[in-house]
């Protein structure tokens, strides 16, 4: 009698479906306009705002690899950033040309790396998800994604981007 098998997901496409997910889920709760503020939601200048080009947090995921990462990241538009690693939570500070960076450089238009180590990264902006594949590329986002979530791996003392 023949056996049959299912056809199984590999870990990698998983795991980014579910980050994914997780990162659409977040958003749905999210408003442009603070709880009570009694404003409405039309985009205004606040006289105290800092000119930026960011519109909102850009969001940044990785998972997957042989070393598990498990990274999602929220980088605000004064540079905060927050999240959780596999080493815990994360809390720290890039600088301004990082934040712009990743808000607005264009998505890379090289094919995207492969390699062994199943890692998927991902970049959300402006409610879109770039997919970055391991963000090994040497355009300039993939490069700011990549010394982001890094870093992040390091302890705070160590730490050269995310201070």
């Amino acid at each position: 009698m023949p056996t049959t098998t299912t056809p199984r997901m590999p870990f990698a496409r998983l795991a980014l479906a579910a980050t994914a997910l997780a990162l659409v889920l977040g958003a749905c709760g999210e408003s442009s306009t603070p709880a009570g503020s009694g404003t409405s939601a039309s985009p205004t200048a606040s006289p105290t705002a800092s000119p930026s080009p960011t519109a909102s947090d850009v969001r940044l995921a990785r998972v997957g690899g042989v070393a598990g990462f498990q990274d999602t990241l929220a980088v605000a538009p004064d540079g905060a950033v927050t999240g959780t690693t596999k080493n815990g939570a994360v809390s720290c500070t890039v600088p301004v040309a990082t934040v712009q960076t990743l808000a607005t450089a264009p998505a890379p238009t090289t094919g995207l790396n492969a390699g062994n180590d199943r890692i998927a990264a991902s970049v959300e902006r402006d409610g879109t998800t770039i997919d970055l594949g391991e963000a090994a590329g040497s355009d300039p986002l993939s490069t700011a994604a990549r010394q982001v979530l890094d870093d992040v791996q390091l302890p705070a003392a160590q730490r050269t981007v995310c201070r």
